[in-house]
């Protein structure tokens, strides 16, 4: 018995949780003081004196909880049913609540998810849908769309002082998009990798269904130089990503453009600002030609590289090449066959 009287809750359940004490349904408001009481160590007999019920109903919703989690505290409701609609203005109030972030609701959450929205909804108008159907159409009404979000790094700045940033380089960048002596360039460094994977396959049905497969990981790792006028990429291959083979690179590409000034805009990785690096650029040295600015940090999606690589994985992600080598022709074919139209 003893087994079944802890929950284990995470600390994103226990937010919600208090948030539905303050639901206007008593029964989900009693289950979940229940769930929190039994949380801090209070015993079962204390549980159900307190929230008026008997100890082997207070034992059922725990049970009931360790099954189907937060989704538990509306089965059963007296009024609730699975035919239960939404009216109209339900549904306006709904949209209005998903337009904001879940946190808005107690949710702890950046994004909604069709779980976060049944519990809500259910909480909110004891209705409860079958189907996940319902819910998708809620979050469409309301505006939303199902796509992958991008991740950024929590010390990135503000819009504010990215886009501000941003209009810098572009002023500092001008006069030589303008000037036939100089070249600039986006750049940045990107890994290709490779691991066979066969997911199914047509077998006679009373083959074995064991295949031999080279399950070796590899990865090659390159520099691209997306030219701000041309659209064209210089890329070259890196035997791996530091100070060393950064400045072999540039020293490359100093040779493809002789007598030209050169600019990279790229970001902020410490082989890019680095003192031996910087020891390589300057009058005198054999990155003299060579003029460097940095991106905001944290802000990847502001180098128009980037969405060179994505192109260029995409194209070839849906051919499973056996051998690597074949997989980093295919991704350097790709790039150096085509002009891109991405700019700062």
């Amino acid at each position: 018995m003893a087994a079944t009287l802890t929950t284990a809750l995470t600390g994103e359940e226990i937010t919600i949780l208090k948030s539905y004490k303050r639901s206007r349904f008593s029964l989900v408001q009693h289950k979940a003081e229940a769930l929190l009481l039994l949380e801090d160590g209070v015993t079962l007999d204390i549980i159900a004196r307190f929230v008026e019920r008997q100890p082997s109903t207070i034992t059922t919703w725990i049970t009931d909880f360790n099954r189907l989690r937060t989704a538990s505290l509306f089965t059963g409701h007296a009024t609730n049913t699975n035919a239960s609609k939404l009216t109209p203005t339900q549904r306006e109030e709904i949209a209005t609540v998903l337009s904001q972030p879940p946190s808005t609701q107690s949710i702890p959450s950046q994004f909604w998810t069709v779980p976060q929205l049944k519990d809500w909804v259910a909480s909110q108008f004891e209705v409860v849908y079958d189907s996940d159907t319902t819910y998708h159409l809620l979050l469409r009404h309301a505006g939303l769309s199902f796509k992958y979000p991008q991740v950024f790094d929590k010390r990135r700045g503000s819009d504010t002082e990215i886009n501000a940033r941003i209009a810098e380089i572009r002023e500092e960048i001008a006069d030589a998009l303008q000037d036939p002596d100089q070249v600039v360039f986006a750049a940045d460094e990107v890994r290709v990798e490779h691991e066979a994977e066969v997911r199914k396959a047509w077998i006679h049905k009373h083959a074995p269904t064991t295949l031999s497969v080279d399950r070796v990981r590899q990865a090659q790792s390159y520099i691209g130089f997306l030219s701000q006028t041309t659209g064209e990429v210089d890329l070259l291959r890196l035997t791996w990503q530091n100070t060393e083979t950064i400045v072999e690179a540039l020293t490359t590409l100093v040779g493809r453009y002789p007598d030209k000034k050169i600019t990279i805009v790229w970001d902020n990785a410490r082989w890019h600002r680095s003192k031996k690096l910087r020891e390589h650029l300057g009058e005198g040295n054999p990155l003299a030609n060579v003029h460097l600015v940095w991106l905001p940090p944290y802000a990847p999606d502001h180098n128009p590289i980037e969405k060179v690589w994505n192109e260029a994985k995409a194209a070839i992600s849906n051919r499973q090449r056996l051998v690597f080598e074949d997989t980093c022709i295919g991704f350097e074919t790709f790039i150096g066959s085509s002009a891109f139209a991405y700019r700062i």
